[in-house]
């Protein structure tokens, strides 16, 4: 899929009207601007429009000087089938395919896209809850169900503890848990495993621990009933798909890629894993991924910027790179945006 155009209206400080004319470019689009010139905000206004949504509160998008009232996203689209997608956001957002309704859910399976943004370097430096959810990401779109069940489980989990912290038996809560927490250990593990197979695991691998002989549902069952003392001496649940840990190890020598890689060499593997996440959606999806990679190039050095640029062209993919300023050879010529000169 690619993105043609868009349309923004009172979308943060991006002004009343941004209109990208010109259609956007079938490979990759540079949004380029100074620091507070709005550049994560368009990405936040695609993000919206192919179905992850807002990157932080809904009604902080809204123009700061239209407090009240509403923004508004338009964009066309094509590659696989053609369509238009409308956003209207107020407390809340509201997406229109073709002028009718649709989920964010619906509308990820017509336009399959990765974000990467600045702080995704924690996918390898950060918590085990930043690389759970670039697993949940990929779950998202290749499990439609995901995201709700995931939400159901959080909410089980929620009442859970809340029981443990009271004082109070969490039996009432032992099957529910089970089967929603084992049931999305079980997705997270079978989405990685395909992640797996497409990539050269003679350099790195990827794996989650606890690794699972059984379903989830039979793990959180047994490890429930052994150390049912143990939850209720902690006052909070001890096992579930909360404490999985997503490992990313360097072949051969025994260390995390966090303390083998220079930030460079992070960025490097970020985007191979990206790039191969986006050839399992077209593997799985039939159609080609929107990649929405913020400041992706900072702390390459220009051989790093070539190798980027060679990997993203080689995809045939459409992709949106934010930077202050071009950071590719400049003999070349891209799609995009300045938004020091919009």
């Amino acid at each position: 899929m690619k993105i043609d155009s868009t349309i923004l209206r009172d979308f943060r400080n991006l002004g009343p009207n941004l209109r990208v004319s010109k259609t956007w470019d079938s490979g990759i689009n540079l949004i380029l601007g100074r620091n507070g010139a709005g550049k994560t905000n368009l990405l936040e206004a695609l993000s919206i429009i192919t179905g992850w949504g807002a990157f932080g509160k809904t009604s902080s998008v809204i123009s700061w000087d239209k407090k009240g009232g509403r923004a508004y996203i338009s964009s066309q689209f094509s590659g696989e089938e053609s369509f238009a997608v409308n956003a209207e956001i107020s407390s809340r957002i509201s997406l229109r395919l073709n002028d009718k309704s649709v989920s964010f859910t619906d509308l990820r399976l017509y336009v399959p896209s990765i974000i990467f943004l600045t702080g995704n370097l924690s996918l390898i430096d950060g918590s085990p809850s930043s690389r759970r959810l670039f697993i949940d990401r990929l779950c998202a779109l290749f499990v439609p169900p995901f995201a709700k069940r995931l939400a159901d489980f959080k909410n089980i989990l929620r009442v859970r503890s809340s029981l443990l912290r009271q004082g109070k038996s969490p039996s009432s809560t032992d099957i529910p848990y089970c089967k929603a927490g084992g049931w999305i250990m079980d997705m997270r593990r079978e989405v990685l495993s395909q992640l797996m197979r497409m990539m050269d695991t003679e350099k790195f691998t990827m794996r989650f621990v606890p690794e699972l002989s059984v379903s989830g549902e039979v793990y959180l069952r047994a490890m429930i009933t052994e150390n049912r003392a143990r939850e209720v001496y902690a006052q909070r649940p001890l096992f579930g798909p909360n404490y999985d840990e997503l490992s990313i190890m360097i072949m051969g020598t025994g260390r995390s890629a966090s303390e083998s890689l220079s930030r460079g060499q992070k960025r490097r593997l970020i985007l191979y894993i990206i790039l191969t996440s986006g050839r399992l959606i077209e593997e799985r999806l039939k159609r080609k991924p929107v990649l929405l990679l913020d400041d992706l190039t900072a702390e390459l050095d220009a051989e790093g910027r070539e190798w980027t640029y060679n990997q993203l062209k080689a995809t045939g993919w459409q992709a949106f790179i934010t930077a202050p300023e071009k950071p590719f050879a400049t003999r070349r010529k891209f799609g995009g945006i300045n938004l020091n000169v919009s």
